[in-house]
């Protein structure tokens, strides 16, 4: 049957290249649209490397009318009453403005003989309930008990396995040393942790934190800008019982004193802030309202050209028909044409679209923080084009075989003499 297809392709050459180079057009176009889509799914797809269910940010502001009280003292209060309270399952301090999903970035190049790479690097505190808080998780086991067992002394760090992969031969490189580019100064690494997602829409960045010692050696400068505090309420403590009781305490508890009470947010709300304030949220929804607003032009006009095409076919198939050949048989000729005609054009408009990526690259959506590429598959050129190619000729077949297989069958179906009937 395939000869018989690639003949009668051949005979009706002129009509079929046109519809042959519209095929093509759509398949170029296709790739445009379901790229961004791809590197989209396959980012949200990745771990965050840390659980942001029941996780919240409390801000404390700096109250300036009170002279007497203490900062330091004030701090150790609330972080003490935070910890007892019922709900609450591990509370932190994260000075600065470096976390996931934060506004900015603290960023630093550490080296190891030959091999640079800038980090993002987190400050905090040993011991201070701080893996607990963000179950951010050991690379080794996956736990983050592990990391928070540790006895990290200060300027000892915990860096991500994918920048561990860039610096050393080994996945835990526990106990080596990589050095500071600003003063090359010896880093001891205490431990390593799998990568986090700084951005939530975005491929994990390079990290490493910081151990600032204990939290008796929290600097004075920290209170001067308020304090970023960070804790976890306990398994099965729903949102919204949590915050209608734990907001009458807060008025109790945290509005006096040298520190009081500024904001609180679950940490969702914290994500889809900082998505919004880095342009994801809308980049994301005007790459899926441009799929959808494609997908359905796509499916009427491919569908309707393949649709009319096997429509104006009628009086052929009446021939075919007096000469005994089965409805069966000629709804598979048609679909194989169609079939024949979508590979042809995807291969062609694939192979042009490769031409143009290969110079410009893949739809990228980041904030040019660098991270491991190597690790991801959409930073691998060939399995990038093949994968979304596979998805534009998997779509094409759907929609040209929705507009062939039901006038085919139809058609196939009528008798011989109602077919040529206006012969």
């Amino acid at each position: 049957m395939l000869q018989q297809i690639f003949k009668i392709l051949w005979n009706n050459g002129r009509h079929n290249l046109w519809i042959l180079l519209e095929s093509v057009v759509i398949a170029i176009v296709s790739w445009a649209v379901l790229d961004p889509i791809f590197v989209l799914k396959y980012n949200q797809s990745i771990p965050n490397g840390y659980e942001a269910d029941g996780l919240y940010r409390l801000e404390m502001s700096r109250n300036n009318a009170d002279t007497v009280s203490v900062p330091m003292e004030d701090y150790t209060r609330i972080m003490a009453r935070l910890r007892s309270y019922k709900d609450i399952e591990g509370t932190t301090c994260v000075l600065s403005g470096a976390y996931p999903s934060s506004p900015g970035n603290s960023m630093s190049e550490v080296f190891k003989d030959t091999t640079r790479v800038r980090m993002t690097y987190i400050p905090f505190f040993t011991h201070s309930g701080f893996f607990r808080t963000w179950h951010f998780l050991s690379a080794k086991d996956g736990t983050w008990e592990t990391l928070e067992g540790l006895d990290i002394p200060k300027g000892d760090v915990v860096i991500t396995e994918d920048a561990a992969s860039m610096l050393f031969d080994t996945k835990y490189p526990t106990g080596q040393s990589i050095y500071s580019t600003y003063d090359s100064s010896e880093i001891h690494i205490a431990g390593v942790m799998q990568p986090i997602k700084m951005r939530n829409s975005m491929q994990p960045y390079m990290v490493r934190l910081v151990s600032l010692g204990d939290e008796s050696q929290m600097p004075d400068w920290a209170f001067g800008y308020g304090v970023r505090i960070f804790f976890r309420t306990k398994a099965g403590v729903s949102e919204g019982r949590f915050m209608e009781e734990f907001m009458p305490w807060i008025d109790d508890n945290l509005s006096s004193g040298s520190l009081v009470f500024s904001t609180l947010v679950p940490f969702r709300e914290v994500q889809r802030a900082s998505d919004v304030q880095k342009g994801v949220t809308n980049e994301i929804r005007m790459k899926y309202a441009l799929a959808y607003f494609f997908m359905i032009n796509l499916l009427l006009a491919v569908s309707g050209t393949f649709w009319l095409h096997t429509r104006t076919r009628r009086e052929e198939i009446g021939i075919r028909l007096s000469y005994e050949a089965s409805p069966g048989g000629i709804c598979r000729m048609l679909i194989g044409e169609a079939f024949v005609m979508t590979t042809v054009a995807v291969l062609i408009g694939c192979f042009l679209y490769f031409q143009w990526a290969y110079y410009e690259g893949f739809y990228v959506l980041s904030d040019r923080v660098p991270g491991n590429d190597d690790l991801y598959l959409t930073n691998h050129f060939l399995a990038h084009f093949c994968i979304v190619s596979l998805a534009v000729y998997v779509v094409m077949l759907a929609v040209t075989w929705l507009g062939v297989y039901i006038p085919a069958r139809n058609i196939s179906r009528i008798s011989p003499v109602e077919a040529l009937r206006d012969e």
